[in-house]
């Protein structure tokens, strides 16, 4: 008796999304739908997981190439373990990047600063997916009614790396190689910028970015003498909003 269409839907994005029928090996045939080529059914699975690759390298090129010999074997396991569910690139590499934390859990990450680098290229294309649009769901403009109050932009990330891994991302002669050192580093996209931008920060403005969740007072706030002149300074650079 046929299978019923939907069931045999299921069963041919299961196969074409599977590592068998990518990489070959045992269960790599469609016995189980008729009338199918199997030779061709392994191609578009390959071009299918091709192009899923290809937008998860987009998006983490830099962690890409530091998984080295051991990509292939990441590779087959993310197959494995996370089929996709959506087309969207950022999201697909979210999803990869979880995957990564997962695997990194079990063993210790090589090199061990690949954890950084990762988090930071997620958080550049988050930033870049639209710098219009918040990233958190904290309050909006209408759930403060005191003018001169001050917030963290909301598309603003706030990233604590182990290592200094800003190097890996310039273009230099030879292979950089991050020096272990705590560095507070936080993503933004400033007025008039066309890519997400990267700075360091000290840790007293990195910790007081991270206090400025919600609308503040800045009155409120310890403050030195030239306080006014640091909010317009990060204003001016994209990372807290004045309401006015």
């Amino acid at each position: 008796m046929a299978k019923p269409l939907l069931e045999r839907q299921v069963n041919l994005i299961e196969r074409l999304t599977s590592s068998a029928a990518i990489f070959g090996g045992a269960g790599g045939s469609a016995t189980d739908l008729e009338g199918i080529d199997g030779a061709l059914l392994r191609v578009e699975a390959r071009f299918s997981y091709a192009k899923r690759m290809e937008k998860i390298a987009a998006v983490l090129p830099k962690t890409f190439e530091l998984l080295g010999s051991s990509r292939d074997a990441h590779m087959r396991a993310f197959v494995e373990s996370c089929p996709p569910t959506t087309l969207s690139r950022f999201e697909n590499a979210c999803q990869f990047h979880r995957f990564l934390l997962s695997w990194w859990k079990r063993e210790a990450p090589d090199p061990p600063y690949i954890c950084d680098v990762a988090a930071l290229e997620i958080a550049c294309a988050k930033v870049d997916a639209d710098p219009e649009r918040p990233l958190s769901d904290r309050t909006t403009d209408g759930d403060c009614d005191r003018t001169g109050s001050i917030r963290r932009c909301p598309n603003v990330i706030l990233l604590r790396c182990a290592f200094d891994i800003r190097a890996i991302f310039e273009p230099a002669p030879e292979k950089a190689v991050p020096a272990k050192r705590e560095t507070p580093l936080v993503i933004a996209m400033p007025p008039g910028a066309d890519s997400p931008q990267v700075f360091e920060v000290i840790p007293p403005i990195f910790d007081l970015l991270s206090a400025l969740d919600d609308w503040v007072d800045p009155y409120a706030l310890p403050a030195e003498a030239d306080f006014v002149n640091l909010v317009a300074d990060l204003a001016s650079r994209g990372l807290i909003e004045v309401n006015s």
